[in-house]
């Protein structure tokens, strides 16, 4: 799991537009700098003694998150020991993009791409209004796919399943073989439809500022130095 992992935590942050992750023996720390997440450390492993010695770490705006087979125990173990545990649990997806179906978009529908160094927007347009988009990092042979969204307005019209499978087609095209993502629990119903299978649930929890020490170079990342 820690090569999936370190895959997809690669081109999301690559999406996000973010500086690479910080590799530590238990962690991969990213740094966003948004409000009330300055940084999230992603556990490389889901055993007790490395989450114990992670809980530690987790302070106000700084999450973290466990990916796990095991969400439920995981979530449990993070609340015992004072984090507050975010209530949807995510889950890390995977297809061969080979299998992956590419429907064309509705008549009234206009499909446009855009392309911006290893990143590629995809945008269907109505009436030259924006009804759904998304995009994918495209990193060797992954693609990292992120941001999927269907104006509230153009639902239930398969738009999401046109973005995905456009998307797929630019991957393709650009070498990737293998797709990742990380689905809410809304998009795990689509994702399924379309052949993407489950790897993992993504476990997120903070703390309330009153986290122990930190120590090393790790300390000194959370402290923004």
């Amino acid at each position: 799991m820690d090569d999936l992992l370190r895959r997809w935590v690669d081109g999301w942050r690559r999406c996000r537009g973010l500086e690479p992750a910080i590799e530590y023996d238990e962690v991969f720390a990213v740094v966003l700098r948004l409000p009330g997440r300055d940084r999230e450390l992603f556990a490389r492993a889901d055993d007790p003694a490395v989450v114990d010695h992670l809980v530690a770490q987790a302070s106000e705006g700084v999450w973290l998150t466990v990916t796990t087979q095991h969400g439920d125990e995981i979530a449990r173990r993070l609340r015992a020991a004072g984090l507050q545990t975010f209530a949807e649990q995510k889950v890390l997806m995977s297809i061969d993009l080979a299998d992956h179906p590419q429907p064309e978009p509705p008549t009234s529908y206009e499909l446009t791409t855009e392309t911006d160094g290893s990143l590629e927007y995809v945008r269907l347009l109505h009436h030259g209004e924006v009804a759904a988009r998304g995009l994918v990092a495209i990193v060797d042979n992954d693609a990292v796919m992120h941001d999927i969204h269907t104006d509230p307005a153009h639902r239930r019209r398969g738009l999401g399943s046109v973005v995905m499978g456009a998307l797929s087609r630019r991957a393709i095209a650009n070498g990737a073989r293998t797709g990742l993502l990380m689905a809410t629990t809304e998009g795990v119903h689509l994702y399924t439809k379309l052949g993407w299978l489950p790897e993992a649930t993504m476990v997120t929890a903070t703390g309330s500022g009153g986290a122990g020490p930190v120590r090393g170079d790790l300390g000194a990342v959370l402290a923004g130095r």
